[in-house]
């Protein structure tokens, strides 16, 4: 999904967050967190290219460029997120971690409703069983159309 669309979906949820929790700090981590899971992707545009993208474009290029056979997203998994669900309501971490929390969950669902991925594809676990493979994580329709995200 575009980063424009991120921004939008991710204000939209932390202004109801607001409205529902009263809590600027919250709404703030439920926007930020929403938008800046995808520092992953500046991540691994620095490995593979050893420099940072100041154009937005060569990142989106990067991320669309059929060179790149391995893609890793080290923040986009469901296993982590399970994992930071659980540690929020364990150890009762309030408001503001349930709104950073919040903004994750979202934008992971948008990106599974979105991307042109298999269905398994958030999973790091089919991502390590795919080696981490490109051609073997992404539908048909990538390959097809392209990716139009980053």
């Amino acid at each position: 999904m575009k980063t424009s669309y991120h921004v939008i979906a991710s204000a939209g949820i932390s202004l109801g967050y607001q409205a529902a929790m009263h809590s600027w700090p919250a709404t703030l981590g439920c926007f930020l967190s929403g938008v800046l899971i995808d520092i992953d992707h500046y991540v691994e545009y620095c490995i593979f290219q050893k420099k940072f993208p100041f154009r937005y474009k060569d990142l989106v290029d990067f991320c669309n460029d059929a060179k790149i056979t391995k893609q890793y997203l080290i923040f986009h998994a469901y296993e982590l997120m399970l994992i930071f669900w659980f540690l929020i309501y364990y150890l009762d971490l309030g408001v503001v971690w349930t709104g950073i929390a919040l903004g994750l969950t979202t934008h992971m669902i948008l990106d599974q409703w979105s991307n042109p991925i298999k269905p398994l594809y958030y999973f790091m676990v089919f991502r390590i069983r795919n080696n981490f493979i490109k051609t073997k994580m992404l539908s048909e329709r990538y390959f097809q159309q392209g990716a139009t995200n980053a």
